[in-house]
């Protein structure tokens, strides 16, 4: 066995080539080209420049062009000069590169064509080496006795990425060095690290005997939580999303969690959470969160254009420390051709529910009111609601519970002023298993609303609203994929009439049925299109993407909305777009053919802030 520092070291040694072995080697190229013509060799002296062809296994080929490129002579200088100096670099550098991917005998041949300034490398690696045994010890805590120690030593075994079999490459030692230590500090051992790690080479076998000593320290606990950084926001903010107790053990994913919770909030620019990794006081360690804190106030301006409502302005304020109180006020007023329309919402600071599945889930309060006049398909309504909700949110969940009041007053072109409202509690869950939120390639989002009113309660008529979304992304290869999608939704009412239309359903537009115009398809009341109780829509797209911006589709949607299930059509339309990935996903310019209306009609939305 030959320790592998030993290795090194000789190949340190490796004895560089002289001058007088560069001559020899130069000699041997073959007389004609010696003493052919020189056209090429002559307009690369004028460059300073020689080539180089390397002959080795692909994996190190490419290796040795990216770290071994031909140097350029100094000016007035031939290539042959650069080109001996580049030589003995390859000499002293071979060995080293080829060691890094488990080859520790290689053999090198270098011949030199001085008439086209060029130099073929040869490299035969020899057998490479592979890891024959791996030992792992432990020191500190988690050398003591007992079950619990036992499991934790047996899964860090099992969890170290290098396995008898595999080649050494240097890269992948030292990644699984680093894997493992990180593991090892996951919990408890928060000081935790490698003591010792050697691996001992022995070349003409071609095998690797690896050992690591891995320290856990002793346990560790965290102690009270301290938070730097606050100028402008109270320290509530903060402490209502804290759950770590004093005295539990050390978990990285404890820390990560909490940090992750305070940077959702609207205060803090970035958050750190971390202990101090001192062995000598491993217990009740303090919790360091430290924030930037955001400023409180902004105002937005933006303009832009879409097909389903026209040129469109909107200001927008925010305020994160409404009242001096941390309270997240959050308003907007748009107006666009179609509709004029205001918002104010207040977020409460976030709070956690306890959950036996989930533990402490965060949770969000708001409160809202809102404003709109609204003209579509001869349909002019002005509308009045106000909202209080609680918003749950994991991973791939969300959920919304809240309490809804509205009251609408409608102008159908050709029929009588009427006078909507509904008093409703409301419940809305997402549910995400995507690859990518913003430009997703597989997986699926679905979504579900459930609301319900009756006369006694403020509502102008007993009701219950269901409704549902799914969609779902199948890749096809690397740039391909398909998407399909549907709606359905269903109003449980005696009548439409006294119904505000938030509880209905209209359908057409760029994200429904692309060939008909926005909310054109539902029940006419006169000439105005009103909503209906029924709605079904289906959309099926194939996307081909031509490179990392540009994309193709081809699609199809059907459905429409209606007052019944024996209105209700299935309304075709069909078409090609462009696509063209943004940071908040991909950007969508359609052509749709309506197959009822014989009408060809460009479905798009962009907006541009300044």
């Amino acid at each position: 066995m030959r320790p592998f520092a030993v290795l090194l070291l000789a190949f340190a040694a490796w004895p560089a080539l002289s001058p007088a072995q560069d001559e020899t080697q130069e000699s041997n190229a073959p007389a004609e080209t010696r003493n052919g013509p020189r056209p090429e060799s002559e307009r690369r002296a004028a460059a300073g420049s020689f080539t180089v062809t390397w002959e080795a296994p692909e994996e190190l080929r490419r290796l040795f062009e990216k770290f071994l490129p031909p140097t350029k002579a100094e000016s007035g200088q031939r290539p042959v000069s650069a080109l001996r100096s580049w030589i003995r670099d390859v000499r002293k550098r071979v060995p080293d590169i080829a060691a890094a991917e488990g080859y520790f005998s290689p053999s090198i041949d270098i011949q030199v064509d001085d008439a086209r300034d060029h130099a073929t490398v040869k490299v035969t690696p020899g057998p490479r080496t592979l890891v024959d045994s791996v030992e792992i010890t432990f020191e500190g805590d988690l050398a003591g006795d007992g079950p619990q120690r036992e499991k934790r030593r047996e899964r860090l075994r099992q969890a170290f990425a290098m396995k008898p079999g595999q080649p050494l490459r240097s890269a992948d030692w030292d990644a699984a060095k680093t894997r493992i230590e990180e593991a090892l500090t996951d919990y408890d051992y928060a000081a935790g690290t490698i003591g010792r790690s050697r691996a001992d080479v022995d070349a003409e076998a071609a095998k690797a005997r690896l050992t690591l000593a891995l320290d856990s320290g002793p346990r560790f606990t965290f102690g009270d939580v301290v938070i730097r950084g606050l100028e402008n926001y109270p320290e509530a903010v903060v402490r209502r999303v804290v759950d770590l107790k004093r005295g539990e053990p050390y978990n990285r994913d404890r820390l990560e969690e909490l940090q992750r919770r305070i940077q959702t909030g609207p205060w803090f620019a970035t958050v750190t959470a971390e202990v101090e990794r001192d062995p000598e006081r491993p217990l009740l360690v303090p919790v360091i969160v430290t924030v930037t804190e955001r400023a409180a106030r902004e105002v937005g301006l933006s303009a832009g254009y879409g097909t389903d409502d026209g040129v469109r302005g909107e200001a927008s304020y925010r305020d994160r420390d409404f009242l001096d109180r941390a309270l997240d006020l959050q308003s907007s007023a748009t107006l666009s051709q179609k509709r004029q329309f205001g918002y104010a919402d207040v977020y409460l600071p976030s709070g956690l529910w306890a959950s036996d599945s989930h533990g402490n889930v965060p949770f969000q309060d708001s409160l809202g009111f809102l404003l709109e006049h609204n003209t579509i398909q001869n349909n002019n309504y002005n509308r009045f609601a106000v909202a209080g909700y609680r918003h749950w949110k994991l991973d791939r969940f969300e959920l919304q519970a809240g309490v809804s009041y509205q009251i609408q007053r409608s102008f159908p072109t050709g029929s009588e002023v009427m006078i909507k409202r509904a008093l409703a509690p409301i419940i809305f869950t997402t549910w995400r298993n995507v690859d990518n939120v913003f430009d997703p390639r597989r997986g699926g989002v679905l979504n579900v609303q459930l609301a319900a009113g009756s006369k006694s309660l403020a509502s102008g008529e007993d009701f219950v609203k269901t409704y549902l979304q799914y969609q779902h992304w199948f890749p096809l290869g690397a740039n391909d994929q398909l998407l399909f999608r549907t709606e359905l939704g269903r109003t449980f009412a005696a009548s439409r009439d006294p119904l505000p239309d938030d509880f209905l359903f209209r359908a057409g537009g760029a994200r429904s049925n692309r060939g008909y115009a926005y909310q054109s398809l539902g029940p006419r009341e006169g000439d105005a299109v009103v909503g209906g109780r029924y709605l079904g829509t289906g959309t099926a797209e194939y996307t081909h993407w031509f490179n990392e911006k540009w994309g193709g589709a081809v699609f199809t949607d059907v459905g429409t909305a209606a007052d019944s299930w024996s209105e209700w059509e299935p309304l075709k339309s069909y078409g090609v777009g462009a696509r063209y990935r943004t940071p908040a996903g991909p950007f969508a310019l359609d052509l749709a053919y309506a197959e009822r209306d014989r009408k060809f009609r460009l479905a798009f939305s962009v907006s541009v802030a300044f």
